[in-house]
């Protein structure tokens, strides 16, 4: 009786075969990575509207970076640019509350201010902070209230329900 070895084309294709049906088999992490981010952006968005100064919002914002970063590969690839644009209008905030701490009782921010030219730039829905309460004076707390409302109105967009099971 003779026996026979299987061919290395054989052994070779049969182990690929293996390798690809095991990875096939495999689950992909669960993409509910937007709904950590979600709320954790919904925290600092109750924080921010309830008052907030300057130090706790840097704090809290950087801490939602964090989040962020950690749970972006577990979010559903369409939904990245928003949890981005979500982030962009949360740190023009911190930016202008910066601003506003750095400026202290100076004066009234002024509409030729470079740095408001450059939020209105970025962001020309900022243009409605501008005269709010007095002419040519850019109106901090406007501001503040529209980025965050803005992120708010993204916020539902990016809670994307999973699909079922």
């Amino acid at each position: 009786m003779r026996r026979s070895f299987p061919s290395p084309t054989l052994s070779l294709s049969l182990s690929l075969s293996l390798c690809v049906l095991l990875i096939a088999c495999e689950k992909p992490p669960p993409q509910t990575g937007q709904r950590v981010i979600a709320a954790a952006v919904r925290a600092l968005l109750d924080q921010s509207y309830a008052g907030i100064d300057y130090p706790t919002y840097r704090d809290s914002l950087k801490d939602l970076e964090a989040l962020t970063a950690q749970h972006l590969d577990t979010t559903p690839f369409s939904l990245r640019p928003l949890a981005e644009q979500m982030l962009d209008y949360l740190r023009t905030a911190e930016e202008i509350l910066r601003w506003q701490t750095e400026q202290g009782k100076a004066g009234l921010p002024s509409s030729d201010d470079k740095m408001v030219k450059a939020w209105v730039e970025r962001y020309p829905f900022l243009r409605a902070a501008i005269g709010a309460h007095t002419a040519n004076v850019f109106d901090v707390p406007t501001a503040l209230t529209l980025l965050w409302d803005k992120t708010n109105t993204t916020l539902p967009a990016f809670q994307m329900k999973s699909k079922p099971l």
